[in-house]
This record gives structure tokens, C-alpha cells and sequence, in this order.
């Protein structure tokens, strides 16, 4: 096994993982090859190379201390940037230990520079309002994309839980939907009235589809296979195109939405937690950030002694 001579078979047959089984995008593929290129092109320039051994920590950290390097500009890579370079190299590298050409995992040691913490992505509730309304042409794409958009939204589901819905999910009598998140768990998530309306617009067009691959799948493409996490980002993208407080359309937006938009009504902390499937509450409150910006934006537009008149 020769890294240098072995490289380019590995990274095609990575792309390749990323493209058929991980279902990841063309934009997503690409910043992966260009990221583990560079990786390629560091090493062989610092002549070093990664064996899959325990040896592979120290040239890992060789490589995270070249990104950090100051040019002759004095400018150096932002701290984001280098992570995502450190991510693709952990996928690649956790990929080969998978496939059996490493024994030993090191990326999974290597830490990268702590950067600046980014708020989520949020929708106004005004956009949410004006995205979500009856389509006007009743095709089968138009309005199950209605019913994605309000179901992300509406119950902040993750892209893989939304696409894993079949209908003996569903309880409409209880307004519930049972999904399967994180580590194989199940929960049960509230379902909003619009959303149930959305679901029972999309519901005659999906039980009329004659060529179906599984029969429970709520939602599907119009071919009969069951919806892929590819085209929910699709539809995202295409519902949110004209939107004028969205920079980046992306199905965890609706997620981070539904979550503040919960707190900003006076929702318990706990509860959206429970909603959002996740394991520890330090993770929900990240949102609170959020609420408490906002407030302080509303509140120093509105107060007439806020000292910004």
C-alpha cells in the first residue's frame, strides 16, 4: 500500500460512496475532492504520508498546523474553513478504515481550532406565512411539497426523519407522527392543524399513484420511490428561491425555525427539546440565543428610553 501511488484510486471510490450511498450533493462531492486534494498536495510537499497507523496522528497535526500557517499577506484560514478541510479528512479517512484499507482511525484524535459559534439560520415568521399557502396548480409535486415544507416546519423534523415516514406513522387522531431520529430512536412529534391540512390535500395524490416501491411511504417522488434527502433540498431550495430574508435554503433551516419560533411564543425549553429529539438540553438552548437577540432587536426599535431613538 503506497499513499501517493494509491490516493486517486481511493478518493474515486470515496466520491463514489459520497454520490450513491450517502446520497450527497454535486456541490457537497466537489468540496470534498478539493479538500482531500489539498490534503494530498500538503503532504507531498511536507513529504509525509498516511499509513493507517497510530503514526497518522502526528502528520494529521503537521498538516492542521500548515492550514493554520500565516501567509506573506498575514492573513491565515479562517477557523471554519480548516474544520471543514478536518471534516472531509475524518470522513475519508473513517472510509478507509470501513473498507478495510486502514486498521487505525487517528483523524478521529485530531483537533481542530475552536471557531466562531454561528447562529442557526432562521425564517421570519412573516416569509413562513407567505411560503406556506394552497398551491395554485394541484399537481402531485406542488402539493407534496407544500406538505414537506409544512412538516419540517411544522414539527421540526430532521430530512432523514421526514423521509423515513410511512403512513402507520401518522396519527391524525392523536396529531402525532412517529419518527425514527438519531441513533435508531423513535419519537413521537406533535403535528401542527396546517400541517395536517397540507397532509390531507397530498394524501388522495399519493394513494392514487398505481407504481409504488413501498406501499407505507408518505412521501414519495413521482416516479413511486420514496422521497431522497437530495430532493428534499431540492424543494427547499425551490419554495424559498424568492424569499427576501433567505440568504441559504436548506431543510435544517426549517428546523432551527420551528425551534425559535417555539421559544419565541413561550414554549418550554424542555419541551422543544423533546420535540427536536435531542439528547442533551445545552443543545436546545442555543436557540435562546436567538429569542434573546431578537427581543433585545425588537425592544431597542420600540422602547422610547432604549437610547436608540
Amino acid at each position: 500500500m503506497s499513499f501517493y501511488q494509491d490516493f486517486p484510486k481511493w478518493l474515486r471510490s470515496f466520491l463514489e460512496y459520497l454520490e450513491h450511498e450517502r446520497e450527497a450533493s454535486p456541490q457537497t462531492i466537489a468540496a470534498y475532492e478539493g479538500d482531500l486534494v489539498d490534503l494530498y498536495r500538503i503532504l507531498k510537499a511536507e513529504d509525509l504520508e498516511l499509513v493507517g497507523s497510530q503514526d497518522d496522528l502526528q502528520v494529521l497535526r503537521r498538516y492542521l498546523m500548515v492550514l493554520s500557517r500565516t501567509d506573506a499577506d498575514g492573513k491565515s484560514m479562517k477557523s471554519s474553513s480548516i474544520s471543514r478541510k478536518v471534516a472531509a479528512v475524518r470522513s475519508f479517512i473513517r472510509f478507509l478504515v470501513k473498507r478495510g484499507i486502514f486498521s487505525y482511525n487517528a483523524a478521529r484524535l485530531l483537533k481542530t481550532p475552536k471557531g466562531e459559534k454561528r447562529l442557526p439560520n432562521v425564517v421570519s415568521e412573516r416569509t413562513m406565512s407567505s411560503v406556506l399557502h394552497e398551491p395554485e396548480e394541484g399537481t402531485f409535486a406542488n402539493v407534496r411539497d407544500q406538505a414537506v415544507i409544512e412538516l419540517l416546519y411544522s414539527s421540526g423534523l430532521r430530512r432523514s426523519e421526514l423521509c423515513g415516514i410511512n403512513f402507520s406513522d401518522l396519527d391524525r387522531k392523536q396529531q402525532t407522527v412517529r419518527v425514527l431520529g438519531k441513533g435508531n430512536k423513535r419519537r413521537i412529534v406533535p403535528l401542527g392543524a396546517k400541517a395536517l391540512e397540507a397532509l390531507a390535500h397530498y394524501w388522495p395524490l399519493r394513494l392514487a399513484q398505481t407504481e409504488v416501491e413501498e406501499a407505507d411511504a408518505l412521501f414519495t417522488l413521482e416516479s413511486g420511490k420514496r422521497l431522497t434527502p437530495r430532493m428534499v433540498n431540492y424543494i427547499v431550495k425551490k419554495i424559498f428561491k424568492d424569499a427576501p430574508d433567505v440568504a441559504r435554503a436548506h431543510p435544517h433551516m426549517l428546523r432551527h425555525t420551528c425551534a425559535t419560533h417555539l421559544l419565541d411564543r413561550g414554549a418550554d425549553l424542555r419541551a422543544v427539546k423533546d420535540v427536536l429529539g435531542h439528547e442533551s438540553l445545552r443543545t436546545t438552548q442555543r436557540y435562546t440565543h436567538l429569542t434573546v437577540d431578537r427581543l433585545k432587536s425588537v425592544y431597542d426599535k420600540a422602547h422610547p428610553r432604549s437610547g436608540n431613538e
